[in-house]
């Protein structure tokens, strides 16, 4: 009776061992991967904030034509160049201005970073939050220096036409 006790001890040891390995690898997998998380969340925000205003021209339309309408307006927000010229999203022109720098992923990267510089020890993930702060808000300065603007003085780098100018007002002192 005493030889059963022993060997049902050690196989309940083992399967504890087994569990807590088990439990160990998938933090160390996500622990690691955590870099490309974050560097894939920078991309797709960068994506979505350049992209976001055209892609609702192609709504409903095949899968192909929506392809068209993303690579025109990413190749026409950045450089100018539109390579689907039939496409729904066929009339992107470039625009670069300072004033979509300030745009939601530049406020949720600051919010992350201000985060994970509380000097609270309990606070849980404040390295992660700091990763992910960093990645979208270069994200979210980068993309929203390309992002569709209302502003009428946007500058086209290609075209050779001037940027309308704003005739100045005489005021007459008495």
């Amino acid at each position: 009776m005493a030889r059963r006790g022993r060997r049902r001890a050690r196989a309940r040891t083992v399967t504890r061992r087994r569990r807590r390995i088990n439990k160990k690898r998938v933090g160390k997998s996500i622990k690691s991967n955590w870099r490309k998380i974050s560097t894939g969340a920078g991309v797709l925000a960068a994506l979505s904030n350049i992209t976001g205003a055209d892609m609702a021209q192609s709504a409903g339309q095949p899968i192909a034509s929506r392809a068209q309408n993303f690579s025109n307006s990413i190749l026409g927000r950045v450089t100018g160049f539109i390579p689907f010229k039939n496409a729904a999203g066929a009339n992107v022109t470039q625009q670069i201005s300072l004033e979509g720098m300030f745009n939601k992923f530049t406020g949720i990267g600051l919010g992350l970073l201000g985060y994970s510089l509380i000097p609270a020890k309990i606070l849980p993930h404040k390295s992660k939050a700091k990763v992910l702060g960093k990645s979208l808000f270069g994200a979210g300065l980068i993309s929203g220096i390309f992002m569709p603007s209302g502003n009428p003085h946007n500058t086209n780098l290609l075209s050779s036409s001037r940027v309308v100018s704003v005739p100045s007002s005489e005021v007459a002192y008495t």
